[in-house]
């Protein structure tokens, strides 16, 4: 079955190869690094931004889902306290490792490369290159 206009035109007759011809227009040069948006300061504030998201997020989930369970079960409050100091853990983990993947992504944009693959070591983004 196929959609119809009401010329009884079909969709297909409209999609040939004709139409769908598009060229891709690339600048003779790259613009000048001063035309673009990156500045130390701009990539610091992405970087610490999106760093402090995943700190805000990451902490607020743990918070939560610890009280929910700690309710749920109904252990003691004290008990409810060592599990939230232990999920502290893996928040700073999270934390720590986005703001080095964030400052190595404005550094490869800054200096107009494709993004690489994500490695997940803690300390990875902060060796010295």
């Amino acid at each position: 079955m196929l959609l119809q206009f009401a010329g009884r035109r079909r969709i297909s007759a409209l999609m040939d190869e004709k139409n769908m011809d598009q060229e891709i227009i690339k600048p003779a040069a790259e613009p000048k690094a001063s035309a673009q948006g990156f500045s130390p300061l701009g990539s610091f504030l992405a970087a610490f931004g999106a760093t402090l998201l995943i700190l805000c997020f990451t902490g607020s989930a743990m918070v939560a889902t610890v009280w929910a369970f700690a309710k749920l079960i109904g252990v003691p409050d004290l008990v409810m306290y060592g599990v939230m100091a232990l999920g502290v853990i893996p928040v700073v983990w999270a934390t720590v490792w986005t703001g080095g993947r964030a400052w190595h992504v404005e550094r490869l944009l800054a200096q107009h490369k494709d993004i690489d693959t994500p490695v997940f070591s803690m300390m990875h983004y902060f060796k010295k290159r």
